[in-house]
């Protein structure tokens, strides 16, 4: 396989949340007056986050999408607590970069790999996107909302790969999750692979080089 791109997840593969959803949620809820317990917001926000599974969720500012989501997971509708929390996460301080990612793909973009980042997310992203220089390594973002295609869909991959001047099969993403960043990924003619916590970023390398010594016919 002749690798010419690599493009990567953002939330749960490069970006991570500092610390718990649950706890972000209550620590702002309860300095609004809100008693609320940190494990059953996080239960309420994982069920939120799933019920929406398979729409078009964070359109444009993902405003609508997230009031949804808070006042749901915190139990009750404040508009100020949400847009408290909404401006949190465009915030750098409210995110941690996998700084094993950027070493290893550091080595991979100076062998000549193009590097992108294709994620399901708001505008906000972008915001994220320029605040961290991301762009310094990461040549192509293509996020969600600025195109109205979320993973996995395959055309949201196609445009990544237009993007990259490059072709499917010239392309790998990685993700962690198995349908939207792998399925969706190889359903586009990419190689899609499965991010893994356990294994990390260090096996990377010897993947793509397994895959560039392989014959696909």
């Amino acid at each position: 396989m002749d690798v010419k791109a690599l493009f990567v997840d953002a939330a749960g593969t490069l970006l991570r949340p500092r610390e718990p959803v649950g706890v972000t949620y209550t620590r702002f809820a309860r300095a609004r007056g809100h008693a609320v317990d940190p494990v059953e917001v996080e239960h309420r926000w994982r069920a939120s986050m799933k019920s929406s599974s398979g729409a078009l969720r964070q359109r444009g500012d993902g405003r609508l999408f997230w009031s949804r989501v808070v006042a749901e997971s915190v139990g009750v509708e404040d508009e100020r607590l949400f847009e408290e929390l909404y401006e949190w996460y465009a915030m750098p301080k409210a995110w941690w970069i996998d700084t094993e990612a950027l070493h290893v793909l550091g080595r991979i973009a100076r062998q000549g790999v193009r590097l992108g980042i294709i994620s399901n997310w708001d505008r906000r992203l972008r915001t994220l996107y320029q605040r961290f220089a991301l762009e310094r390594m990461f040549s192509v973002l293509v996020c969600s909302a600025e195109h109205g295609v979320e993973k996995p869909d395959p055309w949201i991959f196609k445009i990544a790969c237009r993007a990259a001047g490059v072709s499917p099969r010239q392309a790998i993403h990685i993700g962690d999750d198995p349908e939207k960043d792998v399925a969706g990924a190889n359903r586009a003619g990419l190689v899609g692979m499965l991010y893994d916590d356990e294994e990390g970023w260090s096996g990377l390398p010897d993947r793509i080089a397994v895959l560039r010594r392989a014959v696909f016919r």
